[in-house]
C-alpha cells in the first residue's frame, strides 16, 4: 500500500491572508495528481510568528473566512490539505485544519505551547487537549504541530499504539546554527521508538529577526531520511511511502504490543483515486559557513522585500564587518540595489581608503565618498573641545550615521548596520552611530564568525581585499587604534561571551574552564553595563541559540 505527500515548503507573507491563501491554491491544484495529501507549515494561512495580530479580533475573522473559501476550493481538488491557521472556537487555538471535497474533516490543536526562548505562544492561544487520526486511502495518519513532536511523551506514542503508520508535523521551526543536527536526531527517535513514518513539514523564510530553514523531510520506521527539501527556499517535495513497510517492521518487533491506550478514535476515512510514485529526493544539507551564510542572505533578502525597500546603503570602512554586510547585500538582492558610502575622517588609512575602493570595484556596487574632516573640526570647535578622548571619537561614528540616515530619508533606502555580536555584547560600538541602521544583518555574528564567513565568501569569490582579513580589527577612530587596545583578543573573547551568553555561565563557571577570573570579570560588567544599548540596536537575525533581541530579556536598571 502506498500513499503519496506533497510537502509545501513555502515562504508566507505575514499578515496577507490574502497572498498565502492564493500561494495555498497555486501549489494545491500543482500538486494534486501527484499527492493523496499536500501538507502545508504551521499557521501558513497567516505566517509566523503573527505576534499582536492574534489579538486582534478583525484579524482573527479575516482567518476565518479565509479556512471557509479554502473549504470551498477543495470540492474541486483530488487531494487532502492539511495547513495551519490560527483557529477561534470559543477561544483562540494555532491549530491544523485536515479539508477536502468541499468540508473539513478534522481540527487538531497543538497541544504544547512554547513559551521560552523567541515564543510567546501561551500569550495568545489556548493548548489543545485532543488527538486526531485520519484514514487516507487506507493509511492512518495521526497529526501534531511544531512543538508537540519535542517531547517524548507528546501524541506520537499514542497514534502509533492505535495503529497509525504515519506522524505528520507541521512547522515553523526558527534557525538558529547547530539546532538542525539536533532536531534531525530526534526525529529519527520518534521514527524509530514509534516505528512509523515521521513527515516534518516546515516553514522557509525571513521574518524579522527569525530565519526559517526549511529542509522539510521524511524519515521512514527505521529512522533513515528517505526525502528531505531543500534549505533556505521555497520548495514542493513529493514522497511516496510504502506503508507495508511499517506493518512489516511492527509484526516483528513487540515494543507496541506492551502498552495499551483507550479505543483510537478515528475522525474520518476517505479515499483517493491512486497517485503517481515519485522518485526520492533528499537534498543536501549544508553545514557551518555555507549554511550561516545562506540563512543570512534570505533574512536581508526577505526583510528588504517584505518591506519594499527598493536599496539598501551601508557605511565601508575598510574593515571586515562592512566587508561582508557588502557582500551579503550584493549577493542578497543584487548590486544595483546596494549603495556603499566612505566616510574618510583624518584617521582614516590610505589603506582602508583602498579597500574600498576594492571592494566596491570588486562588488560592482555604487560608491559615495562624504569626507567627514571639516564637520568633525566643526563640531569640535563648537563644543570648544582640544582633547581626543572616547566622547571625541564616538561623534565620528555619530556624524557618519547622520549622513546614512540622510540618504534612507532622501531616497528611502534601508540602512544596514554593520556591528556584530561581539561588539554588542560588550558595548564597543557607538550607540547612534556604527549601532545605527533599520536592519543589522550580523548583529548575531561574533567576530570570529565574520572573518569564517568572510573566508568563505572569498572561496567563491574572491571581493573582499586580502588585506582586510589579515590586518588587526580597528576603528580608526584615534591614531594608531586597534580593537585590542580595548578588548581580549577576539578569539578568547568570543569563548567568554559564548558560555555566558548562549551556554549561561556565570563567572565561577567560565573561570573553572581555565579563564582568567580578571578577564572574565572584566567582560561580564562589560555586558550588564551595555544592556541599555543594545535595548535601542535595530533588529537582526537570530543565528545563534541566544541571540540579543527577544531571545534576552534583560533588565537595564538594577545591579547583578
Amino acid at each position: 500500500m502506498i500513499i503519496s505527500l506533497a510537502l509545501a515548503q513555502i515562504n508566507p507573507l505575514l499578515g496577507s491572508v490574502e497572498t498565502n491563501i492564493s500561494k495555498i491554491k497555486l501549489l494545491s491544484e500543482q500538486a494534486q495528481e501527484r499527492a493523496h495529501m499536500v501538507i502545508f507549515p504551521e499557521l501558513a494561512l497567516c505566517g509566523y510568528p503573527p505576534e499582536d495580530l492574534l489579538l486582534r479580533y478583525d484579524f482573527i475573522e479575516m482567518c476565518m473566512l479565509a479556512l471557509e473559501e479554502l473549504v470551498k476550493f477543495s470540492k474541486g481538488l483530488s487531494s487532502v490539505l492539511v495547513f495551519g491557521m490560527p483557529y477561534y472556537e470559543g477561544d483562540l487555538y494555532n491549530a491544523l485544519v485536515v479539508v477536502a471535497e468541499g468540508k473539513i474533516l478534522g481540527v487538531y490543536k497543538k497541544t504544547f505551547l512554547p513559551n521560552y526562548s523567541v515564543f510567546d505562544e501561551k500569550r495568545y492561544f489556548r493548548a489543545g487537549k485532543e488527538p486526531l487520526m485520519i484514514e487516507i486511502e487506507g493509511v492512518k495518519v495521526g497529526f501534531s504541530i511544531c512543538e508537540d513532536i519535542w517531547h517524548p511523551d507528546g501524541w506520537e506514542r499514542y497514534y502509533a499504539l492505535s495503529g497509525c503508520e504515519v506522524l505528520l508535523n507541521i512547522n515553523a521551526s526558527p534557525y538558529y546554527r547547530g539546532k538542525y543536527e539536533f532536531k534531525e536526531s530526534f526525529l529519527k527517535a520518534r521514527a524509530q521508538d514509534n516505528i512509523a513514518y515521521v513527515v516534518y513539514v516546515n516553514m522557509v523564510g525571513g521574518q524579522d529577526e527569525l530565519v526559517f530553514d526549511g529542509r522539510s523531510l521524511v524519515i521512514d520506521p527505521e529512522g533513515k531520511v528517505i526525502a528531505r527539501a531543500r534549505a533556505f527556499e521555497e520548495d514542493l517535495l513529493f514522497v511516496s511511502l510504502e506503508v507495508e513497510k511499517v506493518r512489516r517492521k511492527r509484526f516483528f518487533d513487540l515494543r507496541l504490543r506492551e502498552r495499551d491506550v483507550s479505543a483510537p478514535k478515528m475522525v474520518a476515512s476517505i479515499s483517493l483515486q491512486n497517485k503517481e510514485l515519485h522518485k526520492v529526493r533528499v537534498e543536501a544539507s549544508q553545514r557551518d559557513e555555507e549554511e550561516l551564510y545562506r540563512a543570512l542572505l534570505l533574512a536581508i533578502r526577505d526583510y528588504v522585500e517584505k518591506n519594499s525597500f527598493e536599496r539598501v546603503v551601508l557605511g565601508l570602512s575598510g574593515g571586515i564587518d562592512s566587508s561582508l554586510v557588502a557582500c551579503l547585500a550584493v549577493d542578497a538582492i543584487g548590486k544595483d540595489r546596494v549603495v556603499g558610502v566612505f566616510m574618510p575622517s583624518e584617521f582614516t588609512s590610505s589603506e582602508s581608503r583602498e579597500d574600498v575602493y576594492e571592494l566596491s570595484k570588486n562588488l560592482g556596487i555604487s560608491l559615495l565618498e562624504y569626507p567627514i574632516k571639516e564637520v568633525y573640526r566643526t563640531y569640535l570647535t563648537l563644543l570648544d573641545s582640544e582633547e581626543l578622548s572616547i566622547a571625541e571619537e564616538n561623534l565620528q561614528a555619530r556624524i557618519r550615521a547622520n549622513i546614512l540616515f540622510y540618504l534612507s530619508n532622501k531616497y528611502g533606502w534601508l540602512v544596514l548596520s554593520t556591528s556584530n555580536k561581539s561588539e554588542s555584547a560588550v558595548g564597543y560600538s557607538t550607540i547612534y552611530g556604527d549601532m545605527a541602521g533599520g536592519f543589522a544583518p550580523i548583529k548575531d555574528l561574533y567576530k570570529t564568525w565574520v572573518y569564517k564567513l568572510a573566508r568563505y565568501r572569498n572561496s567563491i569569490k574572491p571581493d573582499i581585499p586580502e588585506r582586510v582579513l589579515l590586518k588587526p580589527p580597528t576603528a580608526e577612530l584615534r591614531p594608531n587604534q586597534t580593537d585590542q587596545d580595548t578588548l581580549p583578543p577576539y578569539e578568547l573573547l568570543d569563548q567568554v561571551l559564548g558560555l555566558h551568553i548562549e551556554e549561561g555561565m556565570g563567572l565561577e563557571d567560565i573561570v573553572a574552564l581555565g579563564f582568567d577570573r580578571e578577564l572574565v570579570k572584566k567582560v561580564l560588567r562589560m555586558v550588564r553595563r551595555a544592556e541599555y544599548k543594545r535595548r535601542q540596536a535595530p533588529i537582526g537575525p537570530k543565528l545563534t541559540k541566544r541571540a540579543f533581541g527577544k531571545d534576552w530579556r534583560m533588565p537595564i536598571s538594577g545591579s547583578y
